[in-house]
């Protein structure tokens, strides 16, 4: 009896391998990639991943928060609040407190707020309306160049759009997030979600070369956290 060759099937590895029966993977090659189909490139212009209206929104948020500083906010805003928040972490099994600064802020010509909060790895940006629609977006030192996470929100419950920008132009040691410079809009990672959970496409790029390592359908809504795996606990696990 001749023996069929079945390619084995893919699985996402930093997630619960038993809680993907409604995941469909086609690509899972995290080095180096696979060529990105034109279907698929990695910028913010590709119209097969973002409406006008996400083009046009995260357009403005690459550029939007380059001149703040925690007494001035964006174009169009006031100061509403300030003050420092401390918190210990641990570096190296000893105590180190941090401060971070949080600033408010209201705008003058329509009914929306920012709350800005500033430390030494960037800056955590939430934006929001009058109806609680709005996002949330990070931008924070990765090596020596900065990665920007944005997530779009609906009525304050995580819906929509999740991405992921990497600007690919080190600075050195003097990083600061003001001078990330987005230029041709590395996008690493896509996601969309509907009340807090991941549905539909879901893909990542190799930020070196724009090579596509994973390509996902997620067919059911499905609680990502829930089921994320730490890969360094899964590597200690197999040995």
């Amino acid at each position: 009896m001749a023996q069929t060759n079945v390619p084995s099937r893919l699985f996402i590895p930093f997630l619960d391998k038993t809680s993907q029966s409604n995941i469909v993977v086609t690509v899972c090659d995290f080095d180096p990639g696979q060529s990105c189909p034109l279907k698929y490139v990695n910028t913010l212009s590709n119209t097969n991943l973002f409406t006008p209206d996400e083009q046009r929104m995260i357009g403005e948020v690459l550029v939007k928060y380059k001149k703040i500083t925690t007494n001035s906010g964006p174009s169009g805003t006031v100061l509403k609040e300030l003050y420092p928040t401390n918190y210990v972490i641990r570096v190296a099994g000893r105590p180190v407190k941090i401060e971070d600064w949080i600033a408010h802020f209201a705008y003058t010509n329509f009914d929306a707020k920012e709350e800005i909060r500033f430390n030494r790895g960037g800056i955590i940006v939430k934006f929001r309306s009058k109806l609680n629609d709005g996002y949330n977006a990070t931008f924070s030192r990765t090596g020596g160049g900065t990665l920007l996470t944005f997530r779009e929100i609906h009525q304050d419950i995580k819906n929509s759009l999740f991405v992921r920008f990497d600007d690919n132009h080190p600075q050195g040691t003097n990083w600061d997030f003001k001078f990330a410079s987005f230029n041709g809009e590395h996008l690493e990672e896509y996601q969309r979600l509907t009340n807090n959970l991941v549905f539909g496409k879901y893909l990542m790029w190799n930020p070196i070369n724009g090579n596509l390592i994973l390509e996902s359908d997620f067919l059911e809504p499905y609680d990502f956290q829930k089921h994320r795996i730490d890969l360094k606990l899964l590597s200690n696990n197999q040995h």
